[in-house]
């Protein structure tokens, strides 16, 4: 060795780096780096106790292993010599032997100082060594791949299955449990993939008791896997064999536990998705070799079948087919964020779930031709169409019961919503109204979905396949328009669709063939069947989508993108098509309406005669009814009539109610005479037709049937009470017995609803005394004039005379003119502009004389500026009519204080009419006692005859309070409360006036049109009517004290 160097100048140096550490040299044979307390003998390895401590290092003893064999501590090249010398003890000469052979083959290096003890640097063999290329470590390195070399042992696991087993078996243990037994991992692997497959093997059999898989012989493992890690991999396959029986016993017991549709239709899914699950991992079950590929081969599969257990627990508490769908969507709705394949496996089994029931949809609209026995009303429904009698009343009281479709809330599923599903309904429903009345309409025929090529109803989860959806709506309403103008034009083409079929290529016929070509066409029938089979095998999305993305690393959902948020799913997938059904269907219902059943024809009838909107009709009903100057229509022995015009002469008679004989001679005619058609119904040569009024008169004079709905006079059914109110023919019920009966045609009666007759009747009684009054008061001037110029009358009598002609004129002017006309333009004005988007023609109808000028003009007006926006028409439908309708009804019962909770203020005004009716008695009764006793009258104007005269008269209970005075003084306390209540009301309405009278859906006619003052809002305007001069005050109350 050269002089030692002088390293002190040397900042990176570090003095003496090769020698060893002295504490090394201490104790050298109790040194524990090279005693590990294991013996080896042979090939395997031996755990020697804890307590062993003080045996030799040489009791190390192992023969040298070769490169390939697996050890737990590999000697360094260094011992390796002294191994094979089988020297009694290890020293420091076998380091120097070593480090002397290693530099033997070192030639041109320099030489290192050594220090004073001239000890040769045994690490400079490592020179020698090649440094290994940096390798990447990941777990991906247990597949099998090519082997790259002996790498160094750190981990007892690293070290095989001989050591790891060796070291298991040498674990002390308590005796407890015995000692697991080592089965081959080839049988265990297969035995574990059919548990996971949900089958049984020689390890693992099903306890039908337990409902779950049991394993045979507990105590198993595989070498080289814990007893910890083989538990842990069999309950994982565990779980997941048994959510495989769980499901087929859910799919096998949907089939005879009341099947639905949708559940046969959710087991038939669910079977499809075990059995898909089982092909994959059945097909790459051969290719595992250790517990992690067993593992990644179970993993995905138990994630799938294990989520689907859990499902199927919550669909069998549904028990109708709308909670399994509602409980699929919501299931499908929290998967979206979770990530992987599971949120486009749920979405494929919502969508074949629900399929039976979307094609019920379909079915019910007129998307698809109906399969089976159709919907109608002599069956028992289906899914949300319910079937049942619709009970109602006809004109003589009687219950009736039809049947009708009805919408089943409740049997909808939850995600569609309730506007879609009111559409849906309504659809189907204007649907067989066409196909009851109209049969060969268009729409009505099996033949329009093969014309037209209706989309299918299914779900669209991406904005892609909506976009789609869309043009495709747009497509078949375009050609549901062409088939409707073709058929509307006369155009007569071919709309059957073409059923013929192409021939068997070949026919084994014999008849009219020769010998020859039986036999040519038998040998090629032979030839044919000789050839292979085609596969024609189904593999449906979901099978597809397991088999290409169930083990596939690639992440779908990012590759998708955005996608349109659940509670929009239902809405886009379904909300285009059904609202342009909705719309196509309503359309032509609407034209049926308002053209061949004559729709305004009704309407119009029902202004002129329940709303007596007919002048004439008011005049011949009130001369019927009141006239005491005609002839009377009572039967009596022994006289004749005289063939003049007989009338009912309510309060000219003693006796009441008429007979029936009396109502058909006094009534007769007068419907049938009075009604008005429509100006302009048109001939069949395009002219407007004239209808002379006298001529059909007399031929309808005896014929009340001729008018339409079949409108008639009948008897309304009453109570014993209203009986007995009915018996007095001075009181306000007298004429409650007499009604209006009219029967809506067929194709009507969905408009013409009994509800709606009923308000009607309700009106029409109310008008009916407000046209007795009128004639009351019109005729109480004349008695009072008359009795005047015979005795002198008290200011009271002619002060209540005048009051009670203007309060019954005012009121009569307000109901007749505010109540009912003002209300029922406006929906006049509505049907216009209905009549003129469908029919392109203005109104049909006339209102009556007190309808607004110009009103054919506006409708004319309209149907021009309708016909330039055709293509952007609204859409109505017969049932927005029917609540129209309906709503104009009720707007005019608020208005005429008919509604339930203004009863108080319709009581107090008919205790005021009472009064009054009770003045004219008593004026009447004076003045046909004239002629017996000329009466003398007080200073106050109180008759001396008056109590005769009430004695004389049979129906007078209140004979002490039947004076001038007395009834004037009621009359105005009365009327005053009157005036105070409507003004309230008109405050009160005035508050919401702003509600409008539009539904909010369709064509409204709300505050845009003037209609939010309407009903009870109009009260306000009868004490300006009444008191514009406030003479009811308390100033003119004490002005005019008479």
């Amino acid at each position: 060795m050269a002089e030692e160097r002088d390293t002190s100048a040397d900042l990176f140096a570090i003095p003496n780096f090769w020698r060893s550490s002295r504490f090394l040299d201490q104790d050298k044979a109790a040194n524990p780096l090279f005693s590990p307390n294991l013996e080896i003998s042979g090939s395997s390895f031996q755990f020697l106790p804890f307590g062993d401590q003080d045996k030799p290092l040489n009791s190390l003893k192992r023969p040298l292993q070769d490169e390939g064999q697996t050890s737990f501590f590999r000697l360094p090249p260094v011992l390796r010599d002294a191994a094979l010398s089988n020297e009694p003890q290890l020293s420091d000469d076998i380091f120097s032997d070593g480090i002397d052979s290693a530099e033997k083959g070192k030639k041109g290096e320099s030489q290192i100082d050594l220090d004073d003890d001239e000890e040769e640097d045994y690490w400079l063999t490592l020179e020698d060594v090649e440094p290994k290329t940096p390798e990447y470590k990941s777990w991906e390195a247990f597949n099998p791949t090519a082997h790259h070399g002996p790498s160094d042992v750190v981990f007892i696991s690293e070290a095989g299955p001989v050591a790891f087993d060796a070291l298991i078996t040498d674990i002390p243990d308590d005796g407890t449990e015995p000692v697991p037994d080592i089965l081959d991992n080839a049988l265990y692997y297969a035995c574990l993939l059919g548990l996971a497959q949900g089958r049984s093997s020689v390890l693992f059999s099903w306890d039908s008791e337990k409902g779950s898989f049991v394993k045979t012989a507990p105590q198993l493992r595989i070498s080289g896997v814990s007893v910890q890690s083989i538990q842990g991999m069999d309950q994982f396959c565990l779980d997941c064999g048994n959510a495989v029986k769980a499901l087929l016993s859910f799919s096998e017991s949907a089939y005879f536990e009341s099947p639905t549709p949708t559940s046969v239709a959710l087991a038939k899914v669910v079977d499809q998705l075990v059995v898909a699950v089982q092909t994959e991992v059945a097909a790459r079950s051969k290719a595992v070799r250790s517990i992690l590929q067993l593992q990644s081969v179970v993993k995905p599969a138990h994630a799938i079948l294990t989520y689907f257990h859990a499902l199927s627990k919550k669909l069998a508490e549904e028990k109708s087919e709308e909670g399994m769908l509602s409980c699929l969507f919501r299931e499908a709705q929290a998967a979206e964020y979770q990530g992987g394949l599971l949120p486009d496996v749920i979405c494929e089994v919502l969508r074949l779930a629900s399929k039976p029931w979307i094609e019920f949809v379909e079915e019910w609209i007129g998307l698809k031709n109906e399969e089976g026995a159709p919907i109608s009303k002599t069956g028992s429904g289906k899914s949300f169409v319910k079937v049942a009698d619709k009970m109602w009343i006809d004109d003589h009281g009687f219950e009736l019961e039809e049947p009708e479709f009805f919408l089943d809330e409740d049997r909808m599923p939850s995600f569609v919503p309730q506007d879609m599903a009111r559409s849906i309904f309504d659809t189907g429903r204007n649907l067989r109204f066409l196909k009851e009345h109209h049969p060969d309409h268009s729409l009505s025929k099996r033949n329009v979905v093969a014309l037209t090529q209706p989309p299918k109803l299914e779900w669209q989860f991406s904005w892609d396949a909506i976009t789609m959806l869309e043009t495709r709506v747009n497509e078949y309403k375009a050609a549901v328009t062409r088939l409707v103008q073709n058929a509307a034009s006369g155009d007569q083409f071919s709309t059957r669709p073409s059923t013929t079929h192409e021939p068997n290529e070949y026919k084994l016929t014999y008849f009219g063939k020769s010998e020859e070509e039986v036999a040519a066409a038998v040998l090629a029938s032979i030839n044919q069947l000789a050839q292979p089979l085609h596969n024609n095998e189904f593999h449906d999305e979901l099978t597809t989508m397991l088999h290409n993305r169930l083990y596939s690393t690639v992440d779908h959902n990012k590759e998708e993108g955005f996608n349109p948020h659940w509670s929009l799913v239902p809405l886009l997938s379904f909300g285009s098509l059904v609202d342009t059904q909705f719309k196509l269907v309503n359309d032509e219902c609407m034209k049926l309406l308002l053209g061949p059943h004559k729709l305004r024809v009704h309407t119009n009838l029902m202004r002129q005669y329940f709303l007596l909107g007919n002048g004439m009709l008011c005049s011949r009903l009130s001369h019927a009814l009141f006239d005491p100057d005609l002839e009377s229509a009572e039967r009596k022995a022994g006289v004749a009539f005289s063939g003049g015009v007989m009338g009912l002469r309510l309060g000219g008679r003693d006796t009441w109610p008429p007979a029936s004989s009396e109502l058909r001679l006094a009534l007769m005619g007068v419907l049938s005479d009075c009604y008005e058609p429509p100006a302009a119904e048109k001939d069949g040569d395009g002219q407007e037709e004239e209808v002379a009024g006298m001529g059909k008169s007399m031929l309808s004079r005896t014929y009340s049937s001729d008018l339409p709905g079949n409108l008639s006079f009948a008897v309304r059914d009453l109570t014993p009470e209203e009986i007995n109110k009915c018996m007095d023919p001075d009181g306000l019920e007298a004429l409650d017995f007499l009604r209006l009966s009219y029967k809506a045609p067929s194709g009507l009666q969905n408009i013409m609803t009994p509800v709606i007759l009923l308000k009607y009747d309700r009106i029409n009684k109310h008008l009916l005394r407000i046209l007795r009054m009128l004639y009351v008061v019109n005729h109480l001037s004349r008695d009072v004039q008359l009795l005047a110029r015979r005795t002198r009358l008290s200011n009271a009598a002619i002060r209540f005379c005048a009051e009670a002609n203007h309060f019954v004129s005012k009121m009569a002017n307000y109901f007749f003119d505010l109540g009912i006309t003002s209300i029922w333009n406006q929906f006049e004005e509505w049907l216009d502009s209905i009549e003129a988007e469908f029919l392109g023609t203005g109104s049909g109808a006339q209102d009556d004389d007190n309808a607004s000028v110009g009103h054919s003009e506006q409708g004319t007006s309209r149907s021009s500026s309708s016909k330039n926006n055709k293509n952007n028409r609204k859409s109505c439908s017969p049932d927005l009519v029917r609540d129209k309708q309906s709503h104009c009804l009720d707007e005019i019962m608020s208005a005429l204080f008919l509604r339930k909770r203004q009863t108080p203020v319709l009581q107090l005004l008919e205790e005021i009419f009472t009064i009054i009716l009770h003045f004219a008695r008593l004026m009447r009764s004076l003045n046909n006692n004239q002629n017996k006793k000329p009466p003398a009258f007080n200073k106050k104007g109180k008759s001396k005859d008056e109590a005769y005269a009430n004695n004389n008269n049979n129906n007078n209970n209140n004979n002490n309070n039947d004076t001038p005075e007395s009834l004037y003084a009621m009359f105005r306390k009365k009327v005053e409360v009157f005036l105070t209540v409507c003004k309230g009301l008109g405050e009160k309405a005035a508050a919401s006036k702003n509600k409008g009278f539009g539904y909010g859906y369709g064509y409204g006619y709300g505050q845009e049109n003037g209609m939010g003052k309407v009903g009870e809002s109009l009260a306000e305007m009868v004490p300006l009517a009444l008191d514009m001069m406030g003479y009811y005050k308390g100033a003119g109350r004490a002005r005019y004290q008479g």
